[in-house]
């Protein structure tokens, strides 16, 4: 414990250092990335909610004493805190967030024993509403200063936190829902607005197991959801911080070379719209989760759909074919990368890589081949953008592309037919199946371009798995064929039976002369 006491201290005086900046308005305050320092450092990484509790109460006696904001030393003087205070020094903005963690902190630390003592629970509810108290005056105070956005919203967003624990606790599901819901919308939207995403999507995350209880709650009691907006108003603010933000990268976005020519963007609405599409082109290499990067590509082809309308409709310039030309690429290229993707999924299945949940589709060849057919359909349709340079590398990375997806769907179809048992029509596909790699390999060969090379050693494994899928089905294929020749032999042999002798056999016979004599 001692150990213990003397780390925290020290970590406290390296992070509290007298600091009186003078602040303008509006000024900010990462309240999220603060609160997660305090807490992963003073014990929330263990749930030790009572070791929190005494770090905040230490921490706000060393800023009283720092600001010298003192309530007496003798007989307890209350001191408001008014808004011309924070305009003076940062930190009294922290006591009042200080304070809100040390309530619910508090709070916390009675529900471990609320269960089995009735009055903990009463405490708990009272430490609670102190603890919304506080975080409203946090609320009220960022606005009437006028804070920079993000600050007014996530200052909001811990209010409705507060207000959603509150109510979850008093068994409130409806109203909880709400509150909950409209943090959660709030930390979903600054996600998408700010760099550090990340801080936000984990407390999004923490409050969905609440959400859930509630509605699991609303639901167990026949009443219907009534999960209201919380006006218009918060969400345009949101809206107005994402497309600032855009705005502000949108500035470098005006310049687009493509196959040798160029041509600029004049419409700030697209520059936006084009940031926003390139960040989510990123997310969706980058992101592991299946199910969200499917959706990351739905968003991408809305936006280029959206572009090439608004291109279409408004852009009197000279290079609308060719901008029109290049959105539409884009678009049929991440359409490739969305089936792609998918077409991954089922073959993961297929290979049992991935799991197949129960009540979920069973992966077959055939969702393979239906899969290759419209990714080589969208190959044909890039190849006929008029814009596209013939003799270029987009071009010849097309023709190889195709060949190798061609490959690919010829042998999935051969699987088909081995997966059926139509031995001979398998070996004739796995045959051709060798021909197409031969023809991809030198296609490639002759492209001379890096991004060639792992489709060259892809079509080295399959190569393996076709001579070793081609085996099985020509040994299938010869036993078919003997036990076929030892029925034959059978029923020839059986015909000179007597019929006195086969009186007990039944036996189909179509024609007179298989009859016995």
């Amino acid at each position: 414990w001692y150990q213990r006491r003397v780390r925290d201290i020290k970590l406290e005086d390296a992070e509290t250092e007298d600091k009186t900046e003078e602040l303008t308005c509006p000024f900010a305050l990462n309240l999220l990335k603060e609160i997660k320092e305090y807490q992963n450092l003073h014990g929330l990484k263990h749930d030790d909610y009572q070791r929190y509790r005494q770090y905040c109460s230490r921490r706000l006696h060393r800023i009283y004493k720092g600001l010298k904001f003192l309530h007496g030393s003798k007989k307890f003087t209350n001191k408001k805190i008014t808004p011309d205070l924070f305009v003076k020094d940062i930190r009294y903005m922290q006591i009042i967030l200080l304070q809100a963690e040390r309530a619910w902190a508090y709070a916390m630390d009675l529900k471990q024993f609320a269960n089995t003592e009735s009055r903990k629970q009463v405490h708990l509810i009272a430490k609670l509403k102190k603890a919304v108290l506080y975080a409203a005056e946090l609320e009220s105070n960022c606005v009437s200063l006028k804070c920079d956005t993000t600050t007014q919203l996530e200052a909001k967003a811990y209010h409705y936190y507060m207000t959603g624990v509150l109510l979850f606790e008093q068994g409130n599901w409806q109203k909880a829902v709400v509150s909950l819901s409209a943090a959660q919308k709030i930390y979903n939207k600054l996600a998408d607005a700010v760099e550090d995403s990340e801080l936000y999507r984990e407390k999004h995350d923490e409050m969905t197991p609440k959400v859930q209880y509630c509605m699991y709650n609303i639901q167990s009691m026949g009443v219907e959801n009534t999960q209201g907006e919380d006006g218009e108003g918060l969400f345009q603010e949101l809206d107005s911080i994402i497309a600032n933000k855009a705005t502000k990268s949108a500035a470098a976005v005006r310049e687009i070379k493509w196959e040798g020519k160029s041509f600029t963007i004049s419409n700030d609405d697209i520059k936006i719209q084009l940031v926003q599409m390139e960040d989510n082109i990123q997310l969706a290499k980058e992101c592991s989760d299946h199910d969200k990067r499917l959706e990351l590509y739905e968003e991408i082809l809305s936006a280029c759909r959206d572009i090439t309308q608004q291109i279409k409709k408004g852009d009197k310039s000279d290079s609308v074919e060719l901008m029109t030309d290049y959105f539409t690429h884009l678009r049929i290229k991440n359409t490739v990368d969305r089936f792609l993707a998918m077409a991954q999924q089922v073959a993961d299945k297929l290979a049992g890589v991935v799991e197949t949940r129960t009540g979920s589709k069973i992966a077959r060849p055939e969702d393979l081949v239906r899969l290759y057919d419209i990714i080589l359909q969208n190959y044909a349709d890039m190849r006929d953008v008029t814009s596209l340079d013939k003799d270029g590398d987009t071009y010849q990375m097309i023709h190889v592309n195709t060949l190798f997806y061609r490959t690919k769907r010829c042998f999935y179809i051969a699987e088909c037919h081995l997966g059926q048992s139509n031995w001979l029509n398998a070996i004739v596909l796995y045959d051709k199946c060798t021909e197409h790699i031969e023809q991809t390999v030198q296609g490639a060969n002759a492209s001379k371009s890096s991004k060639t090379q792992p489709m060259v050693e892809d079509l080295q494994v399959l190569s393996k798995q076709i001579y070793s899928q081609r085996c099985s089905a020509h040994a299938s294929a010869f036993l078919q064929t003997q036990l076929v020749e030892e029925e034959m032999k059978e029923i020839s042999s059986d015909k000179n039976k007597m019929l006195a002798e086969s009186l007990e056999e039944f036996r189909l016979i179509k024609n007179e002369n298989d009859l016995p004599r």
